[in-house]
């Protein structure tokens, strides 16, 4: 089981609702595993490999694990498949754990932004699938992150164009969607790509789902599925994100044709998303005596003005003597204004801390799942109706750290910061409120 010690904060620690709070990002977070999915997804017997109601017989079975979770999945793979998988690759994010399993090759790369690490990843990833026989069977495990986890530019792309382009569009306040967008059509693996070099391998592929909705196509980009832009989209979003001065590489990669589909495979299965941490949460909080409302599993927007109105959603009840606990995942953006330190998460719990001000017992945390909230050792906040005043105490201003995009500092001075470490899984954002 998840610890409550991991997600405990100064302000948690010293609020009436915080042994609450802590049990339920603690559920949450247990919920959210992708082990017992896994499991249940992948069953051998002496015939073969039955995964998603399918039945394979293969000679053996090729194993590919990408993504935030990716130790966490391919360990249960290895559970429910054993000696069946002759060989594979671990793609994952650097804190996320050691290697485990012998057969398995393990290669740690880098998130948010790729790294050379990534590109080095992605051409393992390709030739790994490009060198199967049709008499194999190839499982794929994806989770959140897997998209710069894992990059294999098209020819005359680099990295650090890769790079480049990524800060900028995240700069931008441009969403995951809008990002994952562009990454499918420059990079040989993403939007279809692994697929494709598999050739007649067969293949089948388990999601953890850190995209609301669960697009197949957006999850690490869709490097099992076809892409289901047209063939101007790409261009669209750059332009609307003022990206005008782009390498001739890329600006070629954006306006030629689609590659070909691929046909030959099964559709992906979600396997897990941001419903079954809210669900657990709700669950801790209704044992605990409060009435849970869920008010969005499809949260999104500017995060500062996201926390500002869960804030004042959670005010209005409290203010009415209401004892609820308000749930809410999906993710949020921010659009860079300065160059503090901090992640969405964070900002949003900012944004609610100005709109709780002086509000009695009421507290809230905003939360991601992976524990990792932007470029930072953060996996969100924990705010209350004292937040402001403990801050500017200790020399801290809200509306300054927002106007600099530094969440982080502002709640590291007053001991609020949910520091869980590497969760091993990644399923969205969740915020919460008691009352």
């Amino acid at each position: 089981m998840t610890s409550t010690r991991r997600f405990a904060t100064a302000t948690s620690q010293n609020n009436p609702h915080g042994a609450t709070l802590e049990a339920m990002l603690a559920a949450a977070t247990q919920a959210a595993n992708p082990q017992q999915q896994i499991t249940r997804a992948i069953r051998g017997d002496a015939t073969g490999v039955t995964i998603g109601g399918t039945h394979y017989t293969p000679t053996s079975v090729v194993l590919l694990a990408v993504g935030k979770a990716a130790l966490t999945m391919a360990d249960a793979a290895m559970q429910s498949l054993g000696a069946r998988v002759s060989h594979g690759l671990v793609i994952y994010k650097d804190d996320d754990g050691t290697p485990r399993h012998p057969q398995l090759v393990y290669h740690a790369a880098g998130h948010p932004v790729p790294d050379a690490r990534s590109l080095a990843a992605g051409q393992r990833a390709r030739q790994l699938v490009q060198q199967t026989s049709a008499n194999q069977l190839i499982v794929v495990l994806l989770s959140g992150g897997g998209s710069a986890l894992m990059v294999d530019p098209l020819p005359g792309i680099d990295v650090a164009q890769m790079q480049q382009l990524t800060r900028d569009l995240l700069a931008s306040g441009a969403d995951i969607n809008a990002i994952n967008t562009i990454r499918r059509r420059i990079d040989l693996v993403k939007g279809g790509g692994l697929a494709r070099a598999a050739g007649t391998t067969p293949m089948v592929t388990l999601i953890l789902s850190d995209v609301i909705g669960n697009p197949l196509a957006a999850i690490a980009s869709g490097p099992t599925v076809a892409n289901p832009d047209s063939a101007q989209a790409g261009w669209e979003v750059v332009q609307q994100a003022g990206l005008t001065n782009l390498p001739p590489a890329i600006t070629t990669a954006l306006t030629s044709p689609l590659p070909p589909d691929y046909t030959n495979y099964a559709p992906p299965l979600i396997i897990g998303d941001i419903q079954q941490a809210i669900t657990a949460a709700a669950q801790v909080a209704q044992q605990a005596g409060y009435t849970p409302f869920i008010l969005s599993d499809t949260l999104n927007g500017e995060a500062r003005e996201v926390g500002r109105t869960l804030g004042h959603i959670a005010a209005y009840h409290a203010r009415h003597g209401q004892h609820l606990c308000l749930l809410a995942g999906g993710e949020t953006t921010v659009t860079l204004r300065g160059s503090g330190l901090g992640g969405r998460n964070q900002e949003l719990a900012l944004g609610a801390a100005l709109s709780i001000q002086n509000i009695p017992k009421l507290i809230c945390a905003a939360y991601a799942s992976d524990g990792g909230d932007g470029p930072s050792d953060a996996a969100g906040a924990v705010v209350d109706g004292q937040t402001i005043v403990r801050a500017k105490a200790a020399g801290h201003d809200a509306l300054d750290a927002l106007a600099r995009n530094d969440s982080y500092y502002f709640f590291d001075a007053i001991a609020d910061l949910l520091k869980p470490g590497a969760t091993g899984t990644n399923v969205n954002d969740l915020f919460v409120a008691l009352l």
